[in-house]
């Protein structure tokens, strides 16, 4: 009776999400983010070591003066399947700071939230 038992709860904890395989947000990623009618494009680069997640991020798409956009450190973490980073950027002449908040949706997929300017938006993420 108590190997049953027992069998049963294990089968039970590695069913839980996120406890039988930490995440992993080590990667290419692709993040898109809604501003009312346009949704602007980010390509991502972390590297996770235990909880710390750093690498860089660059927009996708074309500053407001047309010149290359350039990458931008970001600092954050992975508690499970939750995933926080930072960084700041320069958009034309305004100076941005970005918050993202989100969950692992599997391996190859994020979402959550950005905060800037004082706007909490959603953003949606690819791996690879």
């Amino acid at each position: 009776m108590n190997k049953l038992l027992i069998g049963a709860a294990v089968a039970c904890a590695l069913s839980l999400p996120g406890l039988a395989n930490a995440a992993d947000a080590s990667g290419a990623w692709k993040l898109a983010t809604v501003v009312g009618d346009m949704t602007y494009h980010t390509n991502c680069s972390f590297t996770q070591a235990a909880a710390a997640l750093t690498g860089t991020c660059v927009a996708a798409d074309a500053t407001p003066d047309g010149s290359p956009a350039k990458p931008s450190n970001i600092t954050g973490s992975v508690d499970g399947s939750n995933v926080k980073f930072s960084y700041d950027v320069s958009f034309g002449d305004m100076q941005l700071h970005l918050d993202y908040s989100g969950a692992l949706k599997s391996d190859t997929a994020i979402a959550g939230k950005v905060s800037v300017a004082g706007m909490d938006l959603d953003f949606t993420g690819t791996k690879g």
